[in-house]
């Protein structure tokens, strides 16, 4: 197969993976990262398929093989920086608070199965350590009818924790924010553990360390195996973004 063919395959093997994901929306995402990925595959393919006719062709590929090899190169090393920090801390045995990150809450209120998963495992916690509390993060967003916090908070309360030990930070807009939000609620002095999908917690205990609160992370599982592509893709995009900004 010559090199341009190659490519070609590989831009169709993106885009029928792609398109596969778009109609689902916890998978949204991943389809349009890989039908990216798609179009710069082909264009990689088209010119090499002209390198021979023109310089700016030739140019041109010399020039997607060394943007490919660094997307490839940084798309591993943040996987496998995503895969590393899925495991537990064992100092979250010792924290006084939970911080308990959102996600989308549905059209009638109820949590999404990636929010469920999460307060599921804050809830094991919370009966596991009487003296636990938790810190419910997230506001509300465009298509959400309520905020996160609310929803989180009525999800724990029909499970039989009590309301005086979960408080509501209900006015952020993401991580960063859920952060800075939960330690001006909860003071300092305090032994903090985040609770968060198991993808994003590398990335939780950076920011909670940047946030001044413990890097202590507890992960709870991502609900749908074909959910993983998509989540992946995503937060290899805000890690980078991260790095790329410097505050990684």
């Amino acid at each position: 197969m010559t090199a341009h063919r190659g490519w070609l395959v590989l831009a169709v093997v993106c885009a029928v993976l792609g398109v596969v994901q778009l109609p689902w929306a916890p998978s949204r995402f991943g389809g349009v990262f890989l039908l990216a990925l798609a179009v710069g595959c082909a264009g990689e393919g088209l010119v090499l398929c002209r390198q021979g006719r023109s310089r700016v062709c030739r140019a041109l590929a010399m020039v997607g093989r060394v943007l490919f090899g660094l997307f490839l190169a940084s798309f591993v090393a943040i996987q496998a920086i995503i895969l590393c920090g899925m495991d537990t801390d064992p100092a979250a045995a010792e924290a006084d608070y939970l911080l308990v990150l959102g996600a989308r809450v549905y059209e009638d209120g109820h949590p999404s199965a990636a929010l469920a998963a999460r307060l599921d495992t804050a809830y094991d916690l919370l009966c596991a350590d009487p003296d636990l509390s938790a810190v419910l993060c997230g506001g509300q967003g465009a298509n959400e009818p309520c905020p996160e916090a609310e929803a989180m908070q009525r999800y724990l309360l029909r499970k039989g924790i009590a309301a005086e030990r979960l408080l509501l930070e209900d006015s952020s807009s993401n991580t960063i924010e859920n952060i800075e939000n939960a330690r001006a609620l909860i003071g300092a002095g305090h032994k903090t553990a985040v609770v968060t999908s198991d993808y994003h917690l590398a990335r939780a205990r950076v920011l909670m360390a940047r946030g001044g609160l413990d890097a202590v992370g507890v992960p709870a599982p991502t609900p749908y195996p074909a959910q993983r592509v998509a989540v992946h893709c995503r937060e290899y995009c805000s890690i980078l973004g991260l790095m790329l900004t410097g505050r990684w």
